[in-house]
């Protein structure tokens, strides 16, 4: 008995095992500027005055394992290949890390020891990196500042020195944006994946915030536990997504800084002129709305589940990198030979006028196409050096937003008749 193509899962070919998405950090340039905030003499004094502090709160001293040696210091950079922050390295100096103390000197993150620094787990990072999640539809944002940091989940230059109990870490960021600093603090892990948070702008900032927060007493106490109260910038909120006819006004709520959008009903797109930062961008119409608002904007990920669609906007924008089209009536990739950095695309649930374009499309790695899609491709030559290709029996009818069930495989591109 033959299963019907209905029956048959949507099936994401992995040709290329070694190509990961593109990292937004990399393309970032430095600060002009390289001069860390840090200051390691203050560092120390505020260490020791956080110290006398938690003492007299809690009525005893909690003893912290011993110095690090300037031998094992010099040994963990060379492991690194970077140098800690001065402050920092000032802090090794009086402790190897919190040992097993109850109150923690980073604000209930165990500050890890030299040894710990060079042996964090990375699964975390492989895991949101599997194709079957798609990444390509999940982009990296910007921080808050804005370009203090780099646009990455994970880089070599960020050495996480405190950790959470949640897979997430403090990080001395040697690497930064252009308008960071090294030396800088910031938070990554599994609750950062789409966009690390700046913290501050050193580990003397950091440690004077939680020792002006014990002197005015913003801490709760908890059996032997301190929860100190020192207004740490917590883990940023980039979306608004709204189910109805977006708005100008409801835009402005969201805030300018705003980064992912996802919209329902829309009718036309001038909501867009309040959100200037927009980098991922999903609209969802039962027409066609009018796209020229996208004109300018960042956008790097656009979803369009639209009556139809005309790409001739969307593709004047150099930032576009991935695009998800669904619609009733015949798109033109033509448009799409101007993108310059297009590397993903999915057409699956529309129907393409001009189905060659894409072998003009040379730098794209992700392709997304029904079986009958794949098929007339497969009989053209010079096709781009595609890393992946999602491959749907027939022409999906999806839920919003957009996410597959992929059955995923390794090997070479798949025949037209699989």
């Amino acid at each position: 008995m033959t299963t019907s193509s209905r029956q048959k899962p949507p099936i994401l070919h992995v040709i290329d095992e070694e190509f990961v998405p593109p990292d937004r950090g990399d393309e970032q340039e430095g600060p002009e500027s390289a001069v860390p905030a840090g200051d390691p003499d203050e560092a120390v004094r505020l260490f020791h005055r956080y110290r006398r502090l938690m003492a007299q709160i809690l009525g005893y001293e909690e003893e912290l394992p011993g110095p690090a040696s300037e031998e094992d210091l010099a040994a963990v950079e060379e492991e690194l290949g970077v140098a800690l922050p001065a402050d920092l390295r000032a802090l090794y100096g009086i402790a190897d890390g919190d040992g097993d103390i109850v109150n923690q000197l980073f604000d209930r993150h165990p500050w890890l020891s030299l040894a710990e620094i060079c042996d964090q787990d990375d699964e975390w990072l492989d895991i949101a990196r599997e194709w079957h999640y798609e990444p390509w539809r999940q982009l990296v944002f910007d921080a808050t500042p804005p370009n203090t940091v780099r646009r990455s989940s994970l880089r070599p230059g960020w050495i996480r020195f405190a950790i959470d109990t949640g897979g997430n870490w403090l990080a001395v960021d040697t690497d930064p944006g252009p308008n960071g600093r090294p030396g800088q603090v910031i938070a990554v892990g599994v609750d950062y994946t789409r966009g690390p948070a700046y913290v501050a702008d050193s580990v003397t900032t950091f440690l004077r915030r939680l020792v002006e927060a014990l002197e005015r007493g913003d801490y709760v106490r908890h059996d032997e536990s301190l929860w100190i109260e020192a207004d740490q910038p917590q883990l940023s909120e980039h979306t608004m997504y709204y189910d109805g006819p977006p708005s100008r006004e409801r835009a402005g709520q969201a805030g300018p800084l705003v980064q992912d959008v996802r919209v329902t009903e829309v009718e036309d797109c001038a909501f867009l002129d309040a959100m200037p930062e927009v980098r991922s961008l999903a609209l969802s119409s039962t027409g066609s709305p009018d796209l020229t608002p996208l004109g300018g904007r960042p956008v790097e990920y656009l979803e369009l589940n639209v009556e139809s669609a005309d790409l001739t906007t969307p593709a004047r924008n150099r930032e576009l990198r991935s695009l998800s089209i669904a619609c009733a009536r015949p798109v033109e990739l033509a448009p799409l030979r101007m993108v310059p950095n297009l590397w993903a695309l999915d057409i699956a649930a529309a129907p393409v006028a001009d189905l060659a374009t894409v072998t003009e499309l040379k730098g794209l790695r992700y392709l997304e196409v029904t079986q009958d899609q794949w098929r007339e491709l497969s009989e053209l030559d010079d096709l781009p050096p595609l890393a992946v290709v999602g491959v749907h029996p027939h022409r999906p009818e999806r839920d919003w937003p957009v996410r597959t069930a992929w059955v995923t495989t390794d090997g070479e591109p798949p025949s037209p008749t699989a």
